[in-house]
């Protein structure tokens, strides 16, 4: 699991409207020694167990369902962060629909949220799968808060949505519920869900056992 500290330094040149001689230069920046921990439940490992073909689906997508996890974020003081998903098995994902792939009943079919499950032995993509916050029960240091969403790299944020993006441009955090603002943290909790749906058996032509094989990387950011 990636731990990524960001810092940043802001130099900033000032003159006055009228003529003058005197400048300012500003240098601003954060030292940290704030270094926040990740972990996934259940080893990081979300399994859909052993599928026989028989109960497949020959000629249409077959939708697998949910699966949950949770992220925990761990810090040894308080710190704002969040985080973003990269998928590690990026070009594999066939862009099949998920069904209810955000826990909202929405179905989902943008290939920016579609994470792949890798390529069978005849180099087809097994299918994808999607990652959802489940925004109602998300808890920092006990307290109730909400998921907040950044692609601008913090420099705004939404509260709207709850789908990861697999290209590692979204940054998720989590304010006071009502707000956009994140907070400060040691201990959050973010439940979250995976939904997957792989091809048609005749599409896959699986002749042997066939591994799903789907990987995401998380990847801490210091706002």
């Amino acid at each position: 699991m990636k731990k990524v500290v960001l810092a940043s330094m802001l130099v900033m040149f000032v003159s006055s409207a009228f003529a003058a001689d005197t400048a300012v230069l500003k240098v601003t920046g954060v030292l940290t020694n704030s270094s926040c921990t990740p972990e996934i439940s259940g080893g990081g490992v979300v399994d859909y167990g052993t599928i026989h073909l028989s109960a497949l689906n020959t000629t249409a997508i077959n939708q697998l369902g949910q699966k949950d996890f949770s992220l925990s974020i761990t810090c040894p003081a308080l710190t704002k962060a969040g985080f973003s998903v990269s998928d590690d098995r990026t070009g594999t994902a066939p862009n099949i629909m998920v069904k209810d792939g955000a826990g909202n009943g929405n179905d989902i079919i943008q290939p920016l949220n579609m994470f792949g499950l890798n390529k069978n032995a005849g180099n087809v993509n097994i299918g994808n799968y999607t990652i959802f916050v489940k925004n109602d029960t998300i808890t920092a240091d006990g307290a109730t808060v909400g998921a907040i969403y950044s692609a601008d790299n913090g420099t705004s944020w939404s509260d709207n949505g709850t789908l990861m993006v697999n290209d590692g441009s979204q940054i998720v955090s989590v304010a006071t519920v009502g707000s956009t603002a994140p907070v400060a943290f040691k201990n959050l909790v973010i439940p979250m869900a995976v939904s997957a749906a792989i091809q048609d058996t005749n599409t896959l032509a699986i002749t042997d056992d066939t591994n799903m094989d789907g990987q995401a990387t998380f990847t801490i950011k210091y706002l």
